[in-house]
């Protein structure tokens, strides 16, 4: 017998409606919930993107009843957290151990890291990004440019890289084919799914693995 989630647990213990009479929500509960959970997901919405005029009478919700109204988008945040965990595991699952000789900077590390942990929680151009930039702060870092108030393209960036052997020819080429140009994609012709986030992840982590390993 497979033993049971804690995310899924918690979830399945989320109260949704306000609780009434015996262990069953009425029907005025139910509608108060709904109308409420509307409303904390328009607030989410309005704080994620532009909208519109109509988020002013949602907003006034929250200014009158700031109690009230952030405890649904608590609510509401709760339970969407709880959904992605599933999806969170499988994806950092995925993942290999990254490893090498020696240490990148801090700033190197953060990057990388993000990369992978927006990958995780889903955010796919995020990760794309990331992932590439990762890469050019470890070139930045390992060809002495950092800080350098030059501009300086990728490809440059892994021309020199290479005529100072800090990649060698296949590494240049995954990261030129397989992280800058496919994080450009990403980034400039539409969404992401997991598996082409992932493989720009790889190619990036890849890289660095070449470059602090040598």
């Amino acid at each position: 017998m497979t033993e049971q989630r804690l995310s899924d647990f918690l979830l399945s213990h989320v109260d949704l409606y306000g609780m009434d009479g015996a262990n069953r929500p009425s029907k005025k509960d139910q509608e108060a919930r709904f109308f409420l959970a509307a409303i904390a997901v328009e607030l989410i919405e309005a704080r994620e993107a532009f909208t519109g005029e109509k988020f002013a009478l949602y907003e006034k919700a929250l200014q009158n009843e700031p109690e009230i109204t952030e405890g649904e988008i608590d609510r509401v945040v709760s339970c969407r957290a709880l959904q992605s965990v599933s999806g969170m595991v499988k994806r950092l699952i995925l993942l290999s151990k990254l490893d090498g000789i020696h240490t990148p900077s801090d700033q190197t590390s953060l990057y990388i890291r993000e990369a992978a942990r927006t990958y995780v929680h889903g955010f796919m151009q995020a990760s794309a990004a990331m992932s590439r930039a990762a890469v050019e702060q470890a070139l930045k870092e390992k060809t002495g440019l950092q800080g350098s108030e030059d501009h300086i393209g990728f490809k440059e960036l892994v021309k020199r890289a290479t005529k100072m052997n800090i990649l060698d020819p296949t590494a240049a080429d995954q990261a030129l084919k397989h992280v800058a140009y496919k994080a450009n994609a990403v980034l400039h012709h539409g969404p992401a799914d997991n598996e082409t986030t992932l493989r720009v992840l790889d190619a990036a982590r890849g890289v660095l693995r070449h470059v602090y390993g040598m």
